[in-house]
């Protein structure tokens, strides 16, 4: 693998993240098939579908209907795009998979979603592989995301076209009886996780207690004291009203998921020039809105925390990168299928 990236990074200097860079399987098929320009001039119109499990009150999700647009008004109707927003088409699974097959259009993607199929991309989900929305635009944009890229296009059938910023988790606490600093602050604190292996590990990798738990569950959870705490981007907590049962905001950021606009690389490959640059340049200016809106939003959302009595506490981000780190290398089975070159790549931006 390492080989192999080094060389995708030798010579693969074609741009593509444009950004400044239930189980029920379903299919859907384009409206109309593709081609390139003709020797006339003209084009064959090219109809894409997208599904998403998000509502279109998200940003990211507002996002493609702006790309929709624009594709639309610029290509005067060669490219147009039919959106299924609210899981209304098919599942998450059944999204990857179309895709993959070449079924369904487009979707949102992510190292989270595509690990099990590329293993080393598990290196993605683990706690502050990206420092902050800086660092994340700096590894997505560039040579290292274009080798990704390139891999997953090679490897799927699945082209990233652009990263989103959609914010970042953070830990929600009741009273613990201090104000958490460091990731010693944690010890004993039992913070709910998602029950899967990869998520209670990065629970002990901040330093906490994790403790599974149905995220329906979590409200009652925090308000009866079965889990001192939880994670999740600030929006959420906001939207859960998790802020009535708990009394401290930690601004760990200690996940930043890539939320990826993604194409089957057959239907990339058969738009004509003309259409690939529309909807290029349509997605870096919707990345770039996202992008702005989802910081603008989290910043809001910490004064209406504070408005509502809750603490906000700027922790010791060195202290808690460096403890997440040391947990992670340190246990060789949990990063058994990591390219540790690029690992150390990400790390060193």
């Amino acid at each position: 693998m390492k080989k192999f990236l080094s060389l995708l990074l030798a010579c693969l200097m074609i741009p593509t993240f444009v950004s400044g860079c239930g189980s029920t399987s379903g299919t859907a098929s384009s409206s109309a098939s593709t081609s390139s320009a003709s020797s006339s001039g003209s084009e064959q119109p090219v109809n894409l579908v997208f599904s998403t499990q998000a509502s279109s009150d998200v940003n990211y999700v507002k996002a493609i209907y702006m790309v929709k647009d624009e594709i639309e008004k610029e290509s005067n109707g060669s490219l147009t795009m039919e959106i299924h927003d609210n899981g209304s088409l098919m599942t998450q699974e059944g999204e990857v998979d179309a895709v993959a097959r070449g079924t369904l259009d487009m979707m949102f993607s992510s190292p989270f979603l595509i690990a099990d199929q590329l293993p080393y991309l598990s290196m993605f989900t683990a706690a502050y592989i990206f420092k902050d929305e800086a660092h994340l635009r700096e590894v997505m944009d560039g040579e290292i995301g274009q080798k990704v890229v390139e891999d997953v296009a090679d490897k799927l059938n699945v082209r990233w076209l652009s990263a989103l910023y959609c914010g970042s988790r953070n830990l929600d606490l009741r009273d613990i009886g201090h104000e958490v600093k460091t990731p010693e602050d944690l010890k004993g604190v039992n913070l709910r996780m998602p029950n899967s292996t990869a998520w209670l590990f990065m629970g002990k990798a901040l330093g906490a207690n994790p403790t599974p738990m149905a995220f329906a569950e979590v409200y009652q959870g925090l308000q009866t004291g079965a889990i001192d705490g939880q994670e999740n981007p600030l929006p959420t907590t906001v939207a859960q009203k998790w802020y009535e049962v708990t009394n401290q905001i930690v601004l760990t950021g200690h996940v930043i998921e890539p939320m990826c606009i993604a194409i089957c690389e057959d239907k990339w490959q058969s738009l004509s020039d003309n259409q690939k640059t529309i909807l290029t340049n349509a997605i870096k200016t919707a990345t770039e809105w996202c992008d702005q809106e989802n910081l603008e939003e989290e910043q809001k959302d910490i004064e209406f925390l504070r408005e509502q009595g809750l603490t906000i506490v700027e922790p010791d981000l060195d202290a808690f990168m460096e403890y997440s780190e040391n947990y992670y290398l340190s246990n060789s089975e949990m990063t058994a299928d990591w390219d540790m070159y690029l690992y150390q790549q990400i790390k060193s931006l």
